[in-house]
């Protein structure tokens, strides 16, 4: 009878559970992490009226900014193209608006038209990186820019910190930390 319980027990286990694919493992899949890792562009904020301030105030009033900018910096050259997806949430943690920026690589022709995104009824401009040098690196660079004179954020006085979540190439994760900002009145 046991021999019986058992055998049932170890056919029902088989049945119920599913197969498990064998783990992606090799070179190419390794290699494309971490290129995409390596590739992660880190962002910086400033005002729109003061660009050149990148980085060193992380904190904006609503009222005199008009425009925010998310400054992307890749390091070196890109190698491929990629899409950066930028989650800009609210203080409460809301997804407020999301951008989907195809960025060029070095590669190809500095004017790279448009390109078709998945949920997007119309082509979306790509943009090709502008290259600069800061402490002796360097960086590939696109601005982003971010309305909020005239939004809902100053009508809905959505004022605190804000956080910016930073996604490479479709990837279900974020590819670096968050980069928090201020909004205040």
């Amino acid at each position: 009878m046991k021999q019986l319980t058992m055998l049932l027990a170890l056919t029902l286990g088989a049945i119920l559970t599913p197969a498990q694919a064998p783990a992606q493992t090799g070179p190419e899949g390794d290699m494309s992490d971490k290129a995409s890792v390596s590739q992660c562009p880190r962002v910086t904020v400033s005002a729109a009226e003061n660009p050149n301030a990148r980085g060193k105030r992380r904190s904006f009033s609503a009222t005199r900014s008009a425009d925010l900018l998310f400054h992307l910096q890749f390091k070196g050259s890109l190698d491929n193209d990629h899409v950066v997806t930028l989650k800009v949430l609210t203080p409460n943690g809301h997804l407020y608006r999301q951008y989907d920026v195809p960025v060029a690589s070095g590669r190809k022709k500095r004017s790279q038209g448009a390109r078709t995104l998945p949920g997007y009824p119309y082509p979306v401009p790509v943009h090709a990186p502008l290259m600069k040098k800061a402490r002796g690196q360097n960086f590939a660079t696109v601005d982003v820019p971010f309305p909020v004179a005239g939004s809902s954020i100053v009508t809905s006085s959505l004022y605190g910190r804000w956080n910016l979540e930073v996604f490479l190439d479709g990837a279900a994760d974020p590819c670096g930390r968050p980069t928090f900002f201020h909004l205040k009145e």
